[in-house]
Formats: C-alpha cells, sequence, structure tokens
C-alpha cells in the first residue's frame, strides 16, 4: 500500500477538520466580545460560556495542527518478512472466532479515521488505544487477546506492511 497517498488523504480529512475548527473559534471569540453579550446582571453569563468556547475550540485547532506537522513529517520503515509491528505500519488482524479480518494503521496521532485504498478500508490508530498498544511490538502470526469489558476478542496478525 502506497502509505505517502494515505497520508494525503489522512491530511486532507485533517485540514478540513482544521479548517472547520479555526471557523468556529473565530464566531465563539466574536460572539464573546460583541456589544450584544455584555452581562445584563451577574447571572447573565452568555458572554463568559462564549470565551470558555472559544479556548476551547483553540485548544482543539492547536491539537489539529500538531497532528498535520506530525503526518508532514512522518517516515515509514521498509517491512520486510520477520519485520515487528511498530508505528508507521499497516497490518491486518483477523478474529479467530468470526474470521472476520481488518486493516489498521498505527500511527501516532490521529487515531480512529477511516481511509480507503483501493477497496480497502484502513482505521488508523495510534499506539495508546488498548489494540494498538497490544499489536506493537508482535510479528505475523502473532495471535493477541482484548478484553473489551466482560468479553475477550483474539486475533491473528495476519500481514504487516
Amino acid at each position: 500500500m502506497n502509505k505517502y497517498r494515505l497520508v494525503e488523504q489522512l491530511l486532507g480529512i485533517v485540514q478540513r477538520e482544521l479548517a472547520t475548527t479555526l471557523g468556529a473559534v473565530t464566531e465563539a471569540r466574536d460572539n464573546a466580545v460583541h456589544e450584544q453579550s455584555k452581562p445584563e446582571n451577574q447571572y447573565d453569563t452568555l458572554a463568559l460560556e462564549a470565551a470558555y468556547l472559544a479556548h476551547g475550540q483553540s485548544v482543539r485547532a492547536a491539537e489539529l495542527q500538531r497532528q498535520v506537522t506530525v503526518l508532514k513529517y512522518l517516515k515509514f520503515p521498509d517491512y520486510v518478512p520477520g519485520s515487528v509491528v511498530s508505528s508507521g505500519a499497516i497490518i491486518q488482524l483477523q478474529d479467530l472466532r468470526s474470521a472476520h479480518s481488518q486493516w489498521l494503521w498505527i500511527l501516532p496521532v490521529c487515531g480512529g479515521i477511516v481511509l480507503e485504498y483501493e477497496g480497502i478500508r484502513i482505521t488508523t490508530i495510534t499506539p495508546d488505544a488498548p489494540l494498538g498498544h497490544k499489536v506493537l511490538g508482535c510479528y505475523e502470526g502473532d495471535e493477541i487477546a482484548l478484553r473489551l469489558g466482560e468479553n475477550v476478542k483474539s486475533f491473528e496478525i495476519v500481514v504487516i506492511s
């Protein structure tokens, strides 16, 4: 799989979200300082709430900008037979009970985004996620078990690329 094409796709998604978030920051900031937002009494907190919202959106925008920077400078190691799963790897996991398989891309940022590449759905996952943490350091053919509440799911790593 061409990881650089996948990064371009992922960058597009994150940059669109960043643009939307920056628009929300501007709107919330404008609402916080607008003349109609001035408190009429001690219980009128519209301006304060808008300021808190603007701050939260600003924090989110900064995180998205950090993600864009990380994605722009990612380098991907070459995976050959016998390679260990590390950040940057795309892996295929197969559920040992249902035989359902899924593709995961382990990245330092942007977990939970679904990408499409030549008809294959690839979900990004970070090492901070329980499954991401479990697969790091594993090899093709390794089996992993993941506890989800009372249930335990078992997977086999079928492909590392």
